[in-house]
């Protein structure tokens, strides 16, 4: 038995034997439901009570009250009934023949997740051999797992591991060891056993049904995510993969019916290893004692679809109470580390402090350490286009002055990033996007452009400064920079690049094709450019870098234009913001090599 330490409610051993071709691995169950009679006041209250809550290593609430927990639980010292799940495993990890049967076990021993791994490392123990083969098995089922497509990794040296959906999880301390896997593995095993047993025998259980997301990454796509961030092994990369996976992973249910289990990647798949401390298992263990008995099944159609629903809600409460639970810690702390008068916030990685920075901004929070480290990070580059934003669009009061000032003055340096900076401002609060006018004067290559941006939003909209440069991009920066200052309620920074060409003739002003009234983008007039054989071959690719919460993805737009090449890139918070600035750029290429070829 390996379990957490002082464990008081053992309900599954291992039992390991080498054959000729592979092993004879038997997970024994302890018999709860011998018990626990189906309808009871005693099944009524594990009912009610659906599991065991732990914190750590320790039971806050136990599904079964004490003293038949301690008369019901796997021990060393005395015999105890069980179902055995005897399976044979082949030397690739396949599980042959299965049976289910009573079973009374005697001689058990118990084993913390640390004294298992030092079984396997220490010859001279006297469980070495018989642990050592069970970590062995569970190296050959986890590989047969991932061969068949089950999202499934362990680091036990860092700490981070796959549940049994595919989620991503920190493993205790205490797990942190061999023993971890081979409970694991083994247990997954046993359960996939028992769900093909029980449908080969047309046996309704709980089976324990689990799907993806629509939005959720082909399976290989998430495979290969998984390969790189274990291999990665940094902790800031395995923390934005698990946030992907409990997004685009649903949670898994209970049915009485078989519907798949897409995280392991299995046709079925059932809890039944743990009926001391989760009611399903213990359902399960009725049903499937009753069938060897020779007895009706306890639990009709009916019955077992309406405790399917009662724990999928519990469990879907349980979800929801954690999650209000973690949101309000994490605000609160942030609130504080936002308010804090004495802090040093140079070392704090990039979520940690986004986390603060979005709290102080959204909430006027300007304590002096965040404000300060605000402004370095501003200046050493390190601030996103959201954060920025945040900076300049939704903080306010005089303690945030220092801090806009600087992010004003970087975006001035690099005033491409006002344009990255609006179109996340209007992204997040769902406003239409910044509008464009550019004019252009005189002829190549003397030409200068003339631009104006204004904000439609609101009754009053905001226009900033009409700005010149010797290109459209260029004249566009400086007055998207411009709206963007007026937007920050902060002394405009933007400048005229080109001076006057006198004598020149001006062109009508037109809507900047990047935000054309008649709705056209830049990506549909390279279409059009495309139908028409101004341009072939126009594609578009993207990348995608970062953490979930703060990505930044870069497309790059390809085309032939005139027999050359053109090609041009750009960088946004969103693939699709992404994909039109890149659009944008590269429209603006090829309307300058048409122009030059004309003239």
């Amino acid at each position: 038995m390996i379990d957490r330490p002082k464990s008081l409610d053992r309900d599954d051993a291992i039992g390991i034997e080498r054959a000729e071709d592979g092993w004879h691995l038997t997970v024994y169950v302890a018999d709860v439901a011998a018990g626990v009679t189906p309808g009871s006041s005693l099944d009524r209250e594990a009912f009610k009570r659906r599991r065991t809550e732990y914190r750590g290593s320790w039971a806050l609430h136990t599904m079964l009250p004490r003293q038949v927990e301690a008369r019901l639980t796997l021990a060393e010292e005395r015999p105890c009934a069980t179902i055995a799940i005897r399976m044979h495993v082949h030397p690739d990890g396949a599980v042959g023949h299965v049976d289910i049967e009573r079973a009374t076990v005697r001689g058990l021993a118990a084993l913390g997740h640390a004294e298992a791994a030092d079984a396997v490392a220490d010859r001279g123990h006297p469980l070495h051999e018989v642990v050592r083969e069970a970590a062995a098995v569970s190296e050959v089922l986890l590989a047969r797992r991932r061969r068949q497509g089950a999202l499934a990794l362990y680091d036990l040296l860092s700490g981070w591991a796959t549940n049994e959906d595919g989620v991503v999880v920190r493993l205790a301390s205490f797990e942190r060891t061999v023993g971890y896997k081979i409970v694991q593995e083994c247990m997954i095993a046993a359960n996939t056993a028992l769900a093909s047993w029980a449908a080969e025998r047309d046996l309704p259980l709980l089976f324990r049904n689990h799907s993806a997301a629509r939005v959720a990454a082909p399976r290989q796509t998430l495979l290969d995510d998984l390969d790189l961030a274990f291999a990665d092994g940094s902790a800031a990369r395995l923390e934005a993969l698990r946030e992907r996976t409990l997004m685009t992973l649903k949670a898994a249910e209970y049915a009485p019916f078989m519907g798949g289990h897409w995280g392991l990647n299995l046709p079925g798949y059932v809890h039944a290893t743990s009926p001391l401390r989760r009611y399903a298992d213990l359902v399960v263990q009725q049903v499937i004692t009753s069938h060897l008995d020779g007895d009706g099944s306890p639990h009709d159609a009916d019955g077992l679809l309406a405790i399917a629903e009662s724990l999928n809600t519990g469990a879907r409460q349980d979800r929801d109470a954690e999650r209000e639970s973690r949101k309000s810690s994490a605000h609160s702390s942030a609130r504080r580390g936002a308010a804090a008068t004495s802090a040093d916030y140079t070392g704090l990685d990039a979520p940690a402090f986004h986390a603060l920075l979005k709290r102080g901004c959204k909430e006027d929070i300007a304590g002096g350490p965040l404000v300060t480290e605000t402004a370095r990070r501003a200046a050493a580059g390190k601030l996103t286009s959201l954060e920025l934003q945040l900076v300049l669009l939704v903080a306010g009061g005089p303690g945030w002055e220092p801090a806009r000032s600087a992010c004003l003055d970087v975006v001035a340096a690099a005033p491409e990033t006002a344009v990255s900076i609006l179109s996340v401002h209007a992204q997040v609060n769902g406003l239409p996007p910044v509008e464009f006018t550019v004019q252009t004067i005189g002829q190549t290559p003397n030409t200068v452009f003339y631009a104006q941006a204004s904000w439609p939003a609101g009754e009053s909209p905001v226009q900033g400064a009409r700005r010149s440069a010797p290109t459209k991009k260029a004249a566009r920066h400086q007055a998207a920079l411009s709206v963007l200052a007026q937007l920050a309620a902060l002394p405009d920074p933007s400048l005229d690049l080109a001076q006057p060409v006198p004598g020149a003739t001006q062109r009508p002003a037109v809507p900047d094709v990047a935000a054309a009234e008649d709705g056209r983008s830049p990506i549909s007039v390279l279409n059009e450019y495309q139908q028409t054989g101004i341009i072939t071959g126009l594609r578009f690719s993207t990348n995608g870098e970062g953490p979930s919460h703060l990505p930044t993805f870069t497309c790059t737009a390809e085309a032939t234009h005139d027999g050359e090449a053109v090609r041009a890139s750009a960088a946004a918070s969103t693939k699709a913001a992404a994909k039109t600035a890149a659009a944008a750029d590269l429209l603006e290429r090829v309307d300058t090599a048409r122009a030059s070829r004309a003239n």
